[in-house]
């Protein structure tokens, strides 16, 4: 039965479990779609045999309502909420007279796609779900399988147990072509004939909502239809493989011209929302009926996208670019809107005269108020204010405080009436503050970063109750630092960014703040990013005076050339062996101030193969003879030789940049030897014409003579007595080139050190 379902994966899993309980096989559809479908008769669609008997399914019926929408804090103007359902008919192909022609019914071409590529389709559909991508998925099949069981059915239902989930991650498995083996078998037994359809139909709709992410990873609806279905779209929601954010019902609600505010989300909900990357505060415009413009906080700063929910190969998204804070990204967003289409950007005041509507930040229309003019603002769940037109033309005032309406005095116009709304709604929240601990937090943060000026006084009040006498006293009155980071963490009820906020309200200088960074118990990462965010210091400053290592500040959101300003060690470490990789990393080390030389010496010894190397060293060094001198002394001959080969030079010009660079001699008839493919007469050839080396000289370059006593001999050696070693090693011999870097007694050293490490195993 399941198997049998997947016929008709674009119907709901209801009605999956009713058209195989009515035992027909192939596309179903109502009368009217199998005749918009060619049929074999040229010029005719596909017609349903005379006296045939529909297979009932049930379809909703759509109509227009208002509803709230967690994308967007304006809410939504819906076209397609589902009041109630109908039963409809449909026909199957066996019912047909004329049947489709030939080709017309084939499924949706599915991506062939590699292992490793599979893979990551799953894990980028883990983060669709879950809101959080997990860096590594081993098993596609089991991973399916968990997704599943998480698959929430309604009230009164329970998840699916193991077999039922990996039933389900095998079906959409199967759907992309990537099933392995035969479905896991379940048996229903012990079920009752009503709980057997109910488990179906879970089946079903868990392997729904799975193949709905798939569909978003591959960027193909696994879900689509072989027919020109009447389909009834949801509004409310983004169709996998869509860019845009917002949903259709979602724009309709925005006002043009305006900017709307919603968040702050965490980066894992963006990403569940279909945006990468964004983690903070996001604002949106709309500017006609279908586009709009977007602004996201992310952890290096901001980014702008121009979107739409319209059709087109940009799947929703036009344009988009990065910026340093979320008002240069609007800034940025306006200003593309205006290059690219400047017939809607004239069309829209996009100007000075635009500003933030949201409900936790300013003003904005009553929902289905009878006028116009009457405006709510929204500070948290509990408390709103609401300024509406009163008699005589003066304006009432009003707080909703846990859905209690309390009315306060009129006001002359408006504008004053908003003011007096305000500080009511305010003494309200502080009021609440004072009893719950979340609050009184949030109240004291919007305090220190709001437009309003800042008051030690009013953060008192708040907290203040909190607090001894004399430590409210103390707090209200010190001008140490270090004495009010204390009282506020004595208040127990601040959080570390809260706390950061005052500071900078109180105009504490960084570096101050700096040195109480461990009092306030901030981790390393977000001390780094709300200090650069706040005050405005270098993140490698803020770094330098924590001792934050690479990865904190990475997560504080320093980019590429700052981790390698950093510590460059940390950052090549972590590259793989691709030449594209370090032919990218190589600019970025001149980028980060390092010199051709310290980046070269920096691929030398971080570079994981020759290739990655040579690849990097040509990306900054156009010169050959320059890149051999800076490489020769850090490098290894391999290195040399595919420097070598990467310029593209022969061994004849290869021994001249040598030559020229003053590369040790035996180094050069080294990289030649290797040039010339080991071809020992070639080799001496070329080095008595560029070096002025005669055949018993390039011998002896090549296998230089043994130093000391044969390293067989050393392996009694204690390898902590530096004097044992000596003797060990005899007396050095005059006419021997002796290196204190020679390969002999590195040779030596080596097979000491391999016997002391094989004596301490024992």
């Amino acid at each position: 039965m399941l198997e049998c379902c997947d016929q008709w994966v674009d119907y709901s899993a209801r009605n999956q479990v009713l058209l195989a309980s009515y035992g027909v096989i192939g596309p179903v559809a109502g009368s009217g779609t199998w005749d918009r479908v060619p049929s074999t008769e040229p010029g005719r669609g596909c017609a349903v045999r005379a006296g045939e008997r529909g297979l009932l399914v049930r379809v909703p019926v759509v109509q227009a309502a208002d509803g709230a929408s967690e994308r967007s804090r304006t809410g939504a103007a819906s076209l397609s909420v589902a009041g109630s359902h109908r039963w409809e008919p449909v026909f199957a192909l066996e019912q047909l007279a004329r049947r489709p022609a030939s080709g017309l019914l084939d499924p949706p071409d599915v991506p062939r796609l590699s292992n490793g590529e599979w893979g990551d389709v799953v894990r980028v559909a883990s983060g669709r779900m879950l809101g959080r991508t997990p860096r590594k998925i081993d098993d596609p099949g089991a991973q399916l399988g968990a997704l599943a069981g998480m698959v929430w059915h309604g009230s009164g239902r329970v998840r699916l147990d193991e077999t039922l989930r990996a039933q389900a991650g095998w079906l959409v498995a199967s759907r992309a072509g990537r099933a392995q083996g035969p479905m896991p078998a379940f048996d229903p037994v012990s079920l009752s004939s009503r709980e057997r359809w109910r488990t179906l139909v879970d089946v079903r709709h868990a392997a729904g909502q799975v193949l709905s992410a798939v569909s978003f990873a591959l960027e193909t609806d696994l879900t689509a239809s072989m027919l020109p279905r009447h389909t009834a779209v949801d509004d409310r929601t983004v169709v996998p493989g869509r860019r845009n954010y917002l949903a259709p019902a979602d724009v309709r609600e925005l006002p043009v011209g305006v900017w709307v505010e919603a968040g702050p989300y965490t980066k894992g909900e963006w990403l569940s929302r279909g945006i990468g990357g964004a983690s903070g505060r996001g604002a949106f415009m709309r500017v006609n009926e279908r586009s709009y413009l977007a602004a996201y906080e992310t952890r290096a700063g901001a980014m702008w996208r121009l979107e739409t929910t319209g059709r087109g190969a940009h799947n929703g998204l036009v344009a988009e670019g990065t910026s340093d804070s979320l008002q240069e990204a609007k800034d940025g967003a306006r200003q593309a809107l205006a290059d690219r289409y400047p017939a809607i950007a004239e069309s829209v005041d996009t100007g000075a005269g635009s500003h933030v509507v949201s409900p936790a930040h300013g003003w904005v229309p009553l929902p289905n108020g009878r006028d116009a003019r009457t405006e709510q603002r929204t500070f948290d769940e509990r408390v709103a204010a609401m300024v509406t037109p009163g008699p005589g033309g003066r304006w009432q005032t009003w707080t909703c405080v846990d859905g209690t309406n309390r009315q306060g005095p009129l006001a002359s116009d408006s504008t004053a009436a908003k003011d007096i709304a305000d500080g009511l709604a305010r003494g309200a929240l502080m009021e609440l503050a004072t009893l719950a601990p979340d609050r009184a937090d949030a109240l004291v943060r919007d305090l220190a970063t709001g437009d309003a000026p800042w008051s030690r006084e009013t953060m008192i009040a708040i907290v203040g109750h909190r607090l001894t006498d004399a430590d409210r006293e103390l707090f209200a009155t010190t001008e140490s630092t270090e004495e009010l980071v204390r009282q506020m963490a004595n208040v127990g009820v601040l959080s570390s960014p809260t706390m950061l906020s005052v500071l900078h309200a109180e105009g504490v200088d960084a570096t101050t703040v700096l040195g109480v960074i461990p009092a306030l118990g901030l981790p390393t990462q977000d001390g780094i990013r709300l200090i650069h965010r706040d005050w405005g210091t270098s993140r490698l400053d803020i770094g330098a005076a924590l001792g934050a290592t690479n990865d904190e500040l990475r997560s504080a959101g320093c980019s590429p050339v700052e981790l390698l300003a950093a510590g460059p060690r940390e950052e090549l470490r972590r590259l793989d062996a691709r030449e594209q990789t370090w032919i990218q990393a190589a600019p970025l080390l001149l980028e980060a101030g390092f010199t051709p030389g310290q980046a070269v010496t920096h691929l030398a010894a971080h570079a994981p193969t020759p290739d990655t190397f040579a690849a990097g060293v040509v990306t900054i060094v156009d010169n050959p003879v320059e890149a051999f001198g800076l490489a020769a002394r850090r490098s290894t001959t391999e290195d040399l030789v595919a420097l070598s080969e990467r310029y593209s030079l022969s061994p004849e010009e290869t021994a001249d940049a040598l030559t020229t660079a003053c590369v040790a001699t035996p180094t050069a008839v080294e990289v030649i030897h290797q040039r010339c493919d080991e071809d020992l007469a070639r080799t001496t050839l070329i080095a008595a014409e560029r070096l002025a080396l005669d055949e018993s000289e390039v011998r002896r370059a090549l296998d230089p003579p043994a130093v000391g006593r044969p390293v067989t001999e050393l392996s009694s050696v204690d390898i902590n007595d530096i004097e044992s070693i000596r003797s060990a090693l005899g007396p050095a011999d005059p006419s021997a080139a002796f290196d204190l870097d020679g390969d002999s007694l590195v040779r030596a050293l080596a097979e000491v050190s391999r016997a002391s490490e094989l004596e301490m195993e024992m």
